[in-house]
């Protein structure tokens, strides 16, 4: 598991939690806080397009497979019980109902030894069916996992803001990279928020109070607390 892009999840979480209790931003619900290197701020893209086959014998594989297909353009979604002709990876999702179906085991032969590339995700989240890991190896038929089925990294997948990175992580091996495009307009989102939250708080320091005075306006994009 990529844990150092999960990490930074998390650390954004803790970092507006804790500002959001402080005088300056108390007036506030969410923060639009970026850290650098985080993988969410990077605009992953695809150079060509991925056709993405989820097993109709792999539960949940096809909602997995719609999820990043809605989350980035470039990525189309087949079905069925063979190979699409035109497929350029296989899903294989992950969770508790995975090899259920005995037809999975013969589709994931098949596909190893067409060469086509297989990208696993691991489901963690218990509403989708998630479970740990070590289930797999009791599940899993045996002659896969002498194989070296799971040499490859498969992808974690939790719920919450952390499901974004789990979807961006696939993105990744599926071909995706960063928009140079986009670049530059990130950089410069990042900086007028800064810019705007700095000039809030300065304006906040110079005004003199006043009962008459209708409340402050926050930064576009920002709720205010009643």
């Amino acid at each position: 598991m990529r844990i150092e892009e999960f990490q930074l999840v998390s650390l954004k979480m803790i970092s507006e939690a804790l500002l959001l209790k402080t005088p300056t931003y108390a007036a506030y619900t969410s923060l639009p806080l970026t850290v650098p290197g985080e993988l969410q701020g990077r605009n992953l893209g695809f150079a060509r397009q991925v056709v993405l086959w989820a097993s109709n014998a792999n539960k949940g594989a096809r909602a997995m497979a719609n999820e990043l297909a809605t989350a980035f353009t470039g990525v189309i979604v087949c079905g069925g019980a063979e190979i699409p002709p035109r497929a350029t990876h296989m899903l294989l999702y992950l969770c508790e109902a995975t090899w259920s179906d005995d037809r999975l085991a013969e589709q994931v032969e098949r596909v190893r030894e067409a060469g086509l590339p297989i990208v696993m995700a691991h489901e963690n989240d218990p509403d989708r069916d998630g479970c740990a890991f070590a289930r797999f190896f009791e599940t899993t038929p045996q002659e896969l996992v002498a194989s070296g089925i799971y040499r490859d990294l498969a992808i974690a997948c939790f719920p919450g803001l952390h499901r974004q990175v789990s979807l961006s992580l696939l993105a990744k091996v599926l071909g995706a990279s960063p928009s140079r495009a986009r670049r530059g307009g990130m950089r410069e989102l990042r900086r007028n928020v800064s810019e705007s939250l700095r000039g809030r708080k300065l304006s906040s320091q110079m005004a003199e109070p006043s009962a008459s005075s209708s409340a402050p306006i926050g930064p576009a994009g920002q709720e205010r607390r009643a």
